[in-house]
């Protein structure tokens, strides 16, 4: 090649590295997918006129990441024969292709990892929930690194200590509302939910006002939040409240399919086995596909646990088969059962239970025990081992299934080993004292009825350690009296004295007692008639005698009309208004024309004197129930006449308030 050719060459890749420097991203200008683009063809052609610029090659490989065209970056890098180290870009591409494993093999092949294998690394470690370790690489970080990107660190640091639940490591630090929404998380992890609501409402505030200027990020932002706000609720047991916010977010339709998923999960949870229909249409949502990218493990398995408890509240016994196939927790066998016992097989969801777990022993015993077996449950309580048998719930269940069946020597056996196994036990080992004193004192009465004085002693014995008290002592003396009069007289000085108070009048109390009636005391003889009285003497002291009041008897009040000799009214104590003899009905009000003197029918006001007879039907209406009192015999029907005479005449009565008269 010529020189002037080389000049031109060279001139040619200059202007071409210029064009590529003009689409660097600076403060001003932010390139897009299109500039990316550009500076892959720029690049191209730089290789074209120079096959070994390795400078060109490497902005290439950094332009189709940033594109987002990671697979043909790593055949770009497969086929390179450049010596150029690209570790960094290669793990990055798996990282963005979340191979997270082949990622971590590649960084750790970097000799001497700078700054950025380090921040990729706890990136990777993250997302593998390797949250000790990331842990460990954030620390490392921050202490060695000095530049302008601490807050988005000290961001990241906060959402790794939030996954580790460690109330020591817990960190407080609210720069950004990123920030306080990650201690509000870190609260929530180790249960502190005042603190975790009070700086998920700071998050929310502080969200609120960095996205007011645009509507469309304030929402999708704040909506993370307030389902997290709502978990919080959630967990304090205000279910109506979270279920309000959950409701709330969804209405929004976020972008999120991870924020989805979340708040529907969290829905279903709340809803349990009500409103089946709704919890339905949730589970769609909480198990689209892409969520293996937007959740972590721990929300992963807990929608599918949900997802298969809701078949199990349906009782769909083969989709619960194949939901369960793929859940990897510890309750398998009890969701199966449930599954089963709702769809009626009792025995095959009792055969799937491990009994050798004394949680899932008690399952299958009230599996039984719903189904109507009880032979078979009882069987299965007494298989329970010592620290599970003598608890007080199971032991008194015990009891209840023994004493129904009328088996009155299985129960005496069952609490004899209980004092037995109580006495054995040291006294700081169990934390259910409280109860076992309720036990003790059971089991004593029990064996008290039953004749067993010796084995009550020792339960009441165990049961005064207990609780010290003079019932107790008083139950202990008559156990003891039964069997060992020396050991009831031993126990019985602990007993306080009995002191008759001076102050109760004893004879009062006999005789009288409103509650009793009176009645003559026992031994003592009324004085004869011809025996000596004692007599009064003035200056007797009677300060020391009980003085008896006599109550003054009340007059009795009679009515002002009584009759001894007459039987009182039966109604006497009804009102009124509800008496038989009453001549009116309730609410009729008796006409006025009855209490005064009745006028003579004079005719309407100006008419003639001598048409006022032809329309008074006062004597007609008289004459006509006269006539009809006489005859024997149903009165024939009267003749058709004109219509203002069809029916005989009525009384005028006194007008209605508010109604009309009728004629």
């Amino acid at each position: 090649m010529s020189k002037k050719g080389t000049i031109d060459k060279k001139e040619e890749i200059s202007n071409l590295y210029k064009d590529l420097a003009a689409l660097r991203p600076t403060e001003d200008f932010e390139p897009v997918q299109d500039d990316y683009d550009k500076a892959v063809k720029i690049c191209n052609k730089i290789l074209n006129l120079d096959p070994a610029d390795a400078t060109a090659f490497h902005c290439k490989i950094v332009a189709l990441i940033q594109a987002g065209k990671v697979q043909d970056c790593l055949k770009q890098v497969a086929n390179s024969k450049f010596e150029i180290s690209l570790q960094f870009e290669v793990a990055y591409c798996h990282y963005r292709n979340n191979d997270l494993h082949k990622a971590l093999e590649v960084l750790d092949t970097v000799t001497t990892p700078g700054l950025k294998h380090n921040e990729l690394r706890a990136q990777v470690l993250y997302k593998l929930e390797q949250f000790e370790k990331c842990f460990s690489v954030y620390r490392d970080i921050i202490r060695s690194s000095d530049d302008s990107y601490d807050k988005e660190r000290a961001t990241n640091m906060s959402a790794v200590t939030a996954q580790l639940g460690d109330s020591a490591r817990t960190m407080d630090t609210r720069e950004s509302y990123e920030q306080t929404y990650n201690t509000g998380c870190n609260y929530a992890s180790v249960g502190d939910w005042a603190a975790a609501e009070e700086a998920l409402a700071s998050a929310e505030k502080a969200a609120r006002e960095y996205w007011e200027d645009e509507e469309d990020e304030v929402e999708e932002e704040v909506g993370i939040i307030k389902v997290q706000q709502g978990y919080v609720m959630q967990r304090q047991g205000r279910d109506k409240e979270a279920q309000t916010i959950y409701n709330q977010v969804l209405r929004n339709k976020p972008s999120d399919i991870g924020l989805t998923a979340v708040a529907s999960n969290n829905l279903i949870a709340i809803n349990k086995d009500q409103n089946i229909f709704d919890s339905k249409k949730r589970i769609k949502a909480a198990t689209v596909e892409g969520l293996e990218t937007k959740l972590n493990s721990s929300q992963r398995s807990a929608i599918a646990r949900n997802n298969a408890l809701l078949a199990m509240f349906t009782a769909q016994v083969d989709l619960c088969k194949q939901l369960l196939s793929a859940l990897d927790t510890e309750d398998k066998d009890l969701i199966m059962a449930g599954v089963l016992t709702r769809a009626g097989k009792h025995q095959e969801a009792v055969s799937c239970l491990d009994t050798s777990d004394p949680i899932k022993l008690l399952t299958a015993a009230h599996l039984l025990l719903a189904a109507g077996d009880q032979d078979q449950a009882v069987k299965l309580l007494a298989k329970l081992p010592d620290a599970w048998k003598y608890r007080v719930g199971v032991l008194s269940s015990l009891v209840c299934l023994y004493l129904a069946r009328d088996n009155r020597d299985a129960v005496a056996g069952l609490l004899k080993d209980a004092v037995e196994w109580n006495k054995k036990r040291p006294s700081s080992a169990g934390a259910g004292d409280d109860g076992m004193a309720t036990v003790w004192r059971k089991t004593a009465e029990f064996h008290l009825k039953t004749g067993e004085a010796k084995v009550a002693a020792q339960s009441l014995e165990e049961l005064y350690k207990l609780e010290p008290g003079m019932t107790t002592l008083a139950q202990l003396v008559l156990a003891y009296s039964k069997f060992d009069l020396a050991k009831a007289l031993e126990i019985s000085r602990k007993l306080p004295p009995f002191k008759a108070s001076d102050s109760v009048d004893i004879e009062s109390l006999d005789t009288g007692s409103w509650a009793m009636g009176s009645r003559a005391k026992a031994g003592k003889k009324t004085p004869k008639s011809g025996a000596e009285k004692t007599p009064k003497t003035g200056g007797e002291d009677k300060s020391d005698l009980a003085v008896k009041k006599k109550r003054s008897k009340k007059k009795k009040r009679l009515p002002k009309n009584y009759n001894p000799n007459a039987d009182p009214d039966p109604e006497r104590w009804l009102p009124r208004r509800e008496r038989t003899g009453l001549k009116y009905m309730p609410g009729y009000r008796k006409p006025r024309k009855d209490k005064r003197k009745a006028e003579k029918f004079t005719g309407a006001q100006g008419t003639d004197q001598g048409k006022s007879e032809t329309y008074d039907y006062s004597n007609r209406v008289t004459g006509a129930k006269e006539a009809a009192a006489k005859q024997t015999s149903p009165a024939p029907e009267p003749a058709p006449g004109p219509r203002q005479q069809k029916g005989p005449g009525r009384t005028q009565q006194k007008k209605k308030k508010g109604g009309k008269n009728k004629f």
